[in-house]
């Protein structure tokens, strides 16, 4: 679809005698980030606070002058490109701060307006609504403004419980477009329905900057529906297909429509020629690098990695998701939907450790691994919750609701009209590449240490 505002908003440059003093702010701003101060998924963090002299501003313009005022600005810090967007305040003014957000300010700021209290806008209700105001058209209401989730690829905020927008806080090395936001348009502008409609893009210079979607009330994460499944399994002791929360046809329907995903991005971005020893060959050397004993030659793995390599098949490559799992997808009553298409981290915990940027052409059968990998994490979290010294025995459990669930994904995905000409033609094939790239995922992430 047209996005009713898919033009670059208007703004106004940061007067230069205020321009100095925005480093600082941004430093301040990135020091707050829950997910900033420690190495996790995706590129490399800052290790440590940073100085304002280690910020270079690129760009600081008023959205909203005055006050209350609203900067959006972007900054390199540490080797990452940073987005804030920063509130002013006058001096002594009210603010109507957001449930569970840190209230300090981050420094003062002296502009053609006078002297003004800086906050990070995204904890301050009514500049939330100003700031979506001056992106989408649209007023919300201050008392009905909430923070969903927060991670340090973005901030995730709902408005009336109908619009969702999300304020992208790091941004692609070379700017530009957004990967994921590219492959969720890209999705919608085929009609692929299973993701919350776009109503305006926020971008500067070319660089997307935030997008403000349609809003599922109700809508229940993937990772938190396959958690109570589990904790119902494991209460009950019993066999999964008995226990009350069996996510067996959740899991079918949730395989059903990757596949529609993975046809729906083959529509929108073409697809390449692929030869499944290359892909065989990638994910051996992942192997090798996080533990080269796996390959011995009368292991497993060898054997599986070396009948791959003798089938001498064709695959086909698209843009797939590229970090693919649960914490990515929500139910609603309309059925599951895919939220997430950042390539960095998730605020569940449920993400690649290897991290991705920019555009992934790969096999569809590397985003089905993420998945089925998801489904093995899930359950050992949640045995580990229940049992945190293993003396339960609850390991059989777990097993089985692996192999239920995987099996009912991997019929989902399959049955699924047209997507036999994206996988390879002999299921046993399609199995053992699904294993392979399922093992690459577990490698990269034991190469990261996480």
């Amino acid at each position: 679809m047209t996005l009713p505002q898919d033009e670059e908003l208007v703004v106004a440059d940061l007067p230069a005698s205020a321009f100095e003093s925005v480093a600082p702010l941004v430093a301040a701003f990135v020091e707050r980030q829950p997910r900033w101060s420690v190495a996790g998924s995706g590129p490399a963090v800052p290790a440590a606070p940073p100085q304002a002299d280690t910020v270079v501003v690129r760009s600081a313009q008023v959205v909203r002058p005055g006050r209350p005022g609203l900067i959006s600005v972007t900054a390199s810090v540490a080797g990452l490109e940073v987005h804030a967007v920063l509130g002013l305040r006058a001096p002594g003014e009210e603010v109507r701060f957001l449930a569970d957000t840190d209230e300090s300010p981050l420094g003062i700021l002296e502009d053609g307006d006078g002297l003004a209290v800086v906050f990070d806008a995204t904890v301050d209700a009514e500049l939330m609504v100003l700031l979506l105001e001056a992106v989408a058209g649209v007023r919300g209401d201050p008392d009905r403004v909430r923070r969903v989730a927060v991670t340090r690829e973005a901030a995730v905020l709902s408005f009336d419980d109908r619009l969702a927008f999300t304020i992208f806080q790091l941004l692609p090395s070379a700017g530009g477009p957004n990967p994921g936001l590219e492959l969720f348009l890209g999705l919608d502008r085929v009609g692929f329905n299973h993701v919350l409609a776009p109503i305006s893009r926020w971008r500067r210079a070319g660089t997307d900057l935030g997008i403000v979607q349609e809003y599922q009330v109700g809508a229940a994460g993937g990772w938190a529906l396959a958690l109570t499944s589990l904790r119902d399994l494991y209460a009950s002791g019993s066999a999964p297909e008995l226990a009350g929360g069996d996510f067996a046809a959740e899991a079918r329907q949730l395989g059903t429509m990757t596949a529609r995903m993975h046809l729906g991005l083959d529509q929108a971005f073409g697809r390449r020629p692929a030869d499944i020893s290359v892909w065989v060959d990638e994910v051996e050397a992942s192997v090798r690098a996080a533990d080269p004993d796996l390959l011995d030659e009368d292991g497993g793995v060898a054997t599986m990695l070396a009948d791959l390599r003798a089938s001498g098949g064709r695959g086909v490559a698209i843009r797939t998701h590229g970090d693919f799992h649960l914490g990515r997808v929500a139910r609603t009553d309309q059925g599951w939907f895919v939220v997430d298409f950042s390539p960095g981290g998730s605020p569940v915990g449920d993400s690649d450790a290897a991290g991705r940027e920019g555009t992934v052409f790969r096999s569809p059968l590397a985003d089905v691994a993420d998945m089925l990998w998801s489904f093995h994490h899930v359950a050992t979290v949640a045995a580990t919750e229940r049992d945190p010294g293993g003396h339960l025995g609850l390991g059989r459990l777990a097993q089985e609701w692996e192999v239920r669930n995987r099996r009912a994904f991997l019929a989902g995905y399959l049955a699924t009209p047209g997507i036999g000409g994206l996988v390879p033609p002999v299921r046993d094939v399609v199995r053992k590449l699904a294993s392979a790239f399922e093992l690459e995922r577990s490698a990269a992430r034991l190469t990261a240490g996480t």
